[in-house]
Formats: C-alpha cells, structure tokens, sequence
C-alpha cells in the first residue's frame, strides 16, 4: 500500500513539475498578448491578496470606502474634473490638467461614475505604457532582453501600486515611452504629440526634450540620423512650444503661469536648491540624523539609497547603450534630489523614470525560475504596500 501511495504522489509531483514548467516555458515566450496577460494576472493577484489581508485584519477600512484604489491624488483630480480649478483653490493648481480631462471626457462629466472612471484610465495607461516599452526594447537593446525589461515594469512594487490606483504615473509613463519609441521609429508628428501630452499630465514630462536633443546631437555627430535632423530638431521646437502652452493655460487660468511651483513650494517644500540636495543625501541617503518633523519612518532610509542607486546604475549602463536614456535618468535623477524634501515622494517619482526598467531588465537571469522567485518577492512586497493603501495610510 505505501509503494503504490509513494508511486502515485512521485507521479503527481511529475505531472505538477511539468505543468509548472510548461506554463513557464509558454509565457516566456516572446508574444506580446502573453506579457499583458501576465501583467493583469499580476495585477489580481496583489488587489485580491490585499483585499484578503485587508478582510483578515483591518476589515472596517476596506468596507467604509470600498473604492479604495481613488483615495488620495485620485480625489483631487476628481474633485477638478466636476469642479475645475476652482475646488481648492490655489492648491488643486499643482494638479496638471491632463488627468482631469480625461476623466472628466470618459466619464461623461456624470460624478457618481469619476472614480471608478479614473481608476480605470490608470490601469488602461498602465497597459499601454507596457506596450510601448515592449515595442521600444528592440529598438535600444537587444531583442532578447524584452520580457525581461516588461518582466522589471510589471513587479517592480511601486510602479505596480501606482498603476493599480489612481495615480497619474501610469499616464505620464505611457505618454513618455510611446513619445520616445515613435521618435525611434521616426514617427515624429506622434512622437510630438505624445511629449506634449506627457508634460501636460506632468510638467516633468518635458525632461522627454533631453532624450530627443541628446539623440539628436548623437545620430548627427555619429553620423547615423543626419537626414533626419531638420525633422528631429522641428519635434524639439513644437514640443517646446507645448511646454510654453501649459505655462500659458496656468497664466489664462490664474494669472500665474508658474502657480505650480510656488504651490509645491508653499505647500510641501517643492523648491528647486541644492540646499535641498545636501538634506536629501545627509537624512535619506546617508541616514545621518532624521528630519525636523516627527514622526518620522526611518525604514525609508536604505529605501532612498537603494532606489538612488539603482538610478546611478541606470546612467552608468545605458551611457553605453543609448546615451539619450542615461542623461534623462541623470537630469531626472538630479532635479528630484534638488527638489524632493519628502521621502516618500521620492520613491514615487523614481518609479516613473522609464529607463530604470531596462537596466533591471538587463540584470534579471536567463533563468527564468530565479526571476519569478525575484518577482514573487516583488509581488508580496506590492501586495503589502495596496494593504497599506486600503487601511488609509498616504504611501507614496
């Protein structure tokens, strides 16, 4: 009796290795429908293990606001899409107009369906920001890391909370990616549009001006793109005039064309110094002594590190590789330590600099075991982070 039980559960455990590693072998194949079906398959499995620990531990945050995924930044652009820039009035101004359009036209202006309007437009653009930077790893590295940079976008834990709920992240994301891959593709009247739209859902957005004037200046001077520097140089010229028109949308709405930054400034430190720069890397960096306010989260020290790292290898890798990205990682790098004095903020706005996928990409293994054991960690990490999120607490 114990050979036969020992013969069928040897037999069981064959039959499950094999369907573990058929199913590995079949969505690690390189098919874009296969990446976003992964993608939302990810996606469930950290909204429904949250929702799970949320009923488990805290169930009275999760029923007194059950659409959880439009708390915070989400009821802003809410409240501005129904009610304009007025609601709030000057803070609601350090909310770009792009977001709140959008809800406000795929909503039909009707209020009762806005939030989950909006949370449906973050998972949408999520989606798209992944098809975009799949179609464009071919055109910056080698094919064959393509999963593997999709793979970094789709776990990487703040990304993944950030286009899970209604965070304008995944808009600026896809607007970003789609801008650069078009101008790789020398689609330049959709690389252009793509870029203003980027800034007008995020005015770091025209940070994309680095990438079309860095590559650019490196197709003319390698001699590669001569024939399409005229094309490339009138992209930077109309998206420049883009940019000139947010300024000129803030100037007609409140008589202050750079409303956002005395807001951000007034309201949560947003100012441009490098006095900035040394507090961020003596508190956050090196963990030398706290900030003046308490209480203060001491575990987002070797966060901040881990994540300016992460960052300086990122322009160290893609100097070699698409010299356009490194100085965009750097430019961003560089302004967010110049402005950031919030920690959290800082994790955020990192997740949203594009060429930080591809170097994770290029580090995952061949083995794709041990990079759904790095993914699986991701996942958790994520999970415990949208627990976070519903239990009410601002995360990033």
């Amino acid at each position: 009796m114990l050979s036969i039980l020992s013969a069928t559960c040897h037999t069981i455990s064959k039959k499950v290795q094999a369907l573990v590693a058929h199913t590995i072998e079949y969505y690690t194949k390189d098919r874009l429908l296969n990446t976003l079906v992964i993608y939302a398959a990810i996606k469930i499995i950290v909204l429904l293990g949250a929702i799970a620990i949320s009923l488990r531990y805290q169930p009275a945050a999760l029923l007194q606001d059950p659409m959880f995924l439009s708390r915070w930044d989400g009821g802003w652009y809410q409240a501005i899409a129904y009610n304009g820039y007025a609601y709030n009035y000057p803070n609601s101004a350090a909310f770009p107009p792009m977001y709140p359009f959008l809800i406000k036209i795929f909503s039909l202006n009707q209020p009762a369906a806005m939030r989950w309007v909006e949370v449906l437009i973050s998972n949408a653009f999520s989606f798209l920001g992944l098809y975009f930077l799949y179609k464009l790893v071919p055109l910056v590295v080698n094919e064959k890391y393509r999963l593997r940079v999709c793979f970094a976008y789709m776990v990487f834990p703040v990304l993944l909370v950030c286009n899970l709920v209604s965070y304008s992240e995944p808009i600026f994301l896809a607007f970003t990616i789609g801008a650069y891959y078009f101008w790789k593709r020398a689609r330049f009247g959709l690389a252009t549009l793509f870029a203003i739209f980027s800034i007008f859902t995020r005015q770091i957005g025209a940070f994309i001006l680095v990438i079309f004037l860095v590559d650019m200046l490196y197709g003319f001077f390698s001699q590669r793109q001569r024939s399409q520097v005229i094309r490339q140089l009138a992209v930077i010229i109309i998206t420049c005039a883009g940019l000139g028109m947010l300024y000129l949308f803030y100037f007609y709405r409140f008589g202050n064309p750079f409303i956002v930054s005395s807001v951000e400034a007034a309201n949560w430190n947003g100012n441009l110094s490098v006095t900035n720069l040394f507090y961020n890397l003596r508190v956050y960096g090196f963990g030398f002594q706290g900030p003046s306010w308490q209480p203060f989260n001491y575990a987002i020290l070797p966060v901040f590190l881990i994540d300016t790292l992460l960052i300086i290898a990122t322009i160290v890798t893609m100097l070699k590789r698409d010299v356009a990205l490194s100085a965009y990682s750097f430019v961003s790098l560089a302004t967010y330590l110049l402005l950031n004095t919030w920690p959290n903020s800082f994790v955020r706005l990192v997740a949203g600099i594009f060429p930080l996928y591809i170097f994770l990409g290029l580090m995952l293994s061949d083995n794709w075991q041990k990079n759904i054991v790095i993914g699986a960690i991701a996942v958790v990490i994520a999970t415990h982070n949208m627990f976070i999120w519903i239990s009410g607490a601002w995360l990033y």
